[in-house]
């Protein structure tokens, strides 16, 4: 059988202005991208779009972009949003590896309108996305693309999402932890990749809940979630930021039904297994799934009335817990 060509790669990375974990992500990121289970030079260049920048104030994560360029000797350009609103050509200067680096800084706010941008800009013939908050496995973009080039009838190949619980762990991370040892069948969005004819329109900028949004606007039976690929991430630590990230997701899937119902036509974005799920729930945690499932019920209900006096968007916001890496992932 004649091999398929290698698919060329654009790594697109949403990024908010005052994220503090980009530089160890970046760092994770290019590992994993030189990978010697990937085609020598399928990855082109690496796109971030800072949201959120405003004129004269200092920027972390464009200082953590510019030193990260640097120690790799990676050519690096800047666009600047304000100035240039619609996607223009832009030149590609190589750096060492053939690796070029493109910094879109935007003044809005948004995850959703960041990676319609960056979708936008992008050049690769697929398009790998990246939370700035995660850490990469070194293998994980290798079993992405692998996945990718085999199974031409597949069109989003996202990554196992692991949470990284440290000795200790607050009751709310370990709460947290629980539904991410089973598959449910849905693409996790901090580390996935797409293909360009995947989406035939931009992701609706207020979504909650792109990631779920995704698995049934591109097609739950072209999506498939690679357990090899692995992506470390931390949970919320506290009840408020684990509350507010219960109450976004209730929000999100509120959203999704009223707003797209018709890509829902399918059936459930994610399938749930219960005898499977609870065979696999040690008894001592039975306390834990009981105390899930009740604050997701009161988290739905918060959310429904969230919304009958503002819009979905305004159910977002950055979980400060979730930035602090005090011990590296395993």
């Amino acid at each position: 059988m004649k091999a398929e060509r290698p698919l060329t790669l654009s790594v697109a990375i949403p990024c908010r202005a005052d994220e503090p974990g980009l530089a160890p992500m970046l760092d994770s990121l290019l590992a994993a991208c030189r990978s010697s289970g990937l085609p020598s030079g399928c990855v082109r260049e690496v796109l971030i779009c800072l949201n959120g920048v405003e004129a004269d104030c200092p920027c972390g994560p464009l200082r953590a972009v510019r030193d990260f360029c640097m120690r790799h000797e990676i050519a690096i350009q800047e666009v600047d949003l304000s100035a240039s609103q619609e996607r223009a050509p832009h030149e590609q200067h190589s750096g060492r590896e053939g690796l070029s680096c493109l910094v879109l800084l935007a003044g809005w706010r948004g995850k959703p309108k960041a990676m319609n941008t960056l979708w936008q800009w992008a050049q690769g013939e697929a398009v790998l996305f990246c939370d700035a908050d995660v850490r990469v496995d070194p293998e994980a973009v290798s079993h992405l693309y692998t996945r990718l080039q085999q199974e031409q009838q597949l069109r989003l190949i996202a990554a196992r999402e692991v949470p990284t619980l440290e000795a200790g762990a607050s009751l709310w991370s370990r709460l947290g932890a629980l539904p991410y040892r089973f598959n449910f069948g849905n693409a996790g969005g901090r580390l996935f990749l797409i293909r360009r004819e995947a989406l035939l329109s931009p992701m609706p900028e207020d979504l909650l809940l792109e990631d779920a949004w995704l698995t049934v606007a591109v097609g739950k039976q072209y999506v498939f979630k690679e357990m090899r690929a692995r992506v470390f991430f931390v949970l919320p630590k506290t009840w408020r930021d684990y509350f507010a990230e219960r109450v976004r997701m209730e929000g999100g899937k509120i959203q999704i039904r009223r707003q797209h119902p018709g890509l829902l036509a399918q059936g459930p974005i994610a399938a749930y297994s219960w005898s499977q799920f609870l065979g696999r729930i040690h008894v001592c945690e039975y306390g834990l799934v009981v105390l899930v499932l009740g604050i997701r019920c009161i988290a739905r209900m918060w959310a429904w009335t969230l919304l009958r006096h503002t819009n979905f968007y305004a159910l977002y916001r950055p979980f400060r817990s979730t930035k602090s890496w005090s011990s590296p992932a395993q």
